[in-house]
C-alpha cells in the first residue's frame, strides 16, 4: 500500500472469463481509498472464443455483463467509503461538541469562583 501513495492512477486487470475475485476486489478497494484513479484492463478477450465457443454476439453481451459487474462493484465501494466518511465526520463533531461543551462548563466554573473571589475581597 505504501507503493500506492506514489501513484496517480491503476491498472485494473480483469480476466475477461473468471471476471474479478475476491484480490482484485481488494486492490481495487485500496486504489479507492487512495483516490486513484482506476482504469479497467479487460485481460484474455481471445479466450471467450477459444476457450468458451462463444459467438462474437455472445462475447460482446458476456463483455457487457461483466464491465456492469465491475461498475457495480466500484459504485458499491465508492458509497461504502463516502458512508464510512460521513460517520467518521459525524463522530469528530460530535466528539468536538462534546470537549467544546467541557470546555465551557469549565469556563463557568472558573468564572464562578473568580466573581465568589471577588465579592469576598469586596467585604
Amino acid at each position: 500500500s505504501s507503493a500506492l501513495q506514489a501513484c496517480d492512477a491503476c491498472l485494473l486487470v480483469v480476466d475477461a472469463v473468471e471476471g474479478m475475485g475476491p484480490r482484485t476486489h481488494q486492490v481495487f478497494r485500496e486504489a479507492l481509498v487512495h483516490q486513484l484513479i482506476p482504469v479497467l484492463v479487460v485481460n484474455k478477450m481471445d479466450r471467450l472464443c477459444t476457450h468458451l465457443g462463444l459467438t462474437p454476439t455472445e462475447a460482446y453481451v458476456r463483455t457487457r455483463l461483466l464491465l456492469e459487474s465491475v461498475n457495480a462493484a466500484a459504485s458499491a465501494m465508492i458509497t461504502s467509503l463516502h458512508n464510512n466518511q460521513q460517520q467518521q465526520q459525524q463522530t469528530q463533531g460530535q466528539a468536538d461538541a462534546t470537549t467544546t461543551n467541557n470546555n465551557n462548563e469549565n469556563n463557568d466554573d472558573s468564572n464562578k469562583e473568580e466573581r465568589m473571589q471577588q465579592e469576598i475581597d469586596l467585604w
